[in-house]
């Protein structure tokens, strides 16, 4: 249950730095180009949309890893896409 509240935790500072970030910097900064029209085309309602759809993926395939190890490992694989998406974030911020 841990996992699942750090891998939740670690996207939602992603999204959280993104709706922060993005009207500050403009929507250039972002790298993501899914990110980026979605943003541009629906606004942040459709990033929280896909974050959300990503963020449920992982946490179903963190879900199914049978083995203690390998669920620690996805999980922090999907730990580590957060925290990259906010540092991403932080970065642009900074410039």
């Amino acid at each position: 249950m841990r996992l699942f509240a750090l891998v939740s935790a670690a996207m939602l500072a992603d999204l959280a730095s993104f709706a922060l970030i993005v009207p500050v910097v403009g929507i250039g900064a972002e790298s993501n180009g899914i990110m980026a029209r979605n943003y541009a085309e629906i606004g942040i309602l459709g990033v929280a949309a896909l974050k959300v759809v990503c963020t449920i993926t992982i946490l179903l395939l963190v879900a199914r890893c049978s083995r203690p190890d390998f669920r620690r490992i996805a999980a922090g694989l999907g730990m580590t896409l957060g925290l990259v998406g906010l540092a991403g974030n932080l970065t642009a911020l900074l410039r």
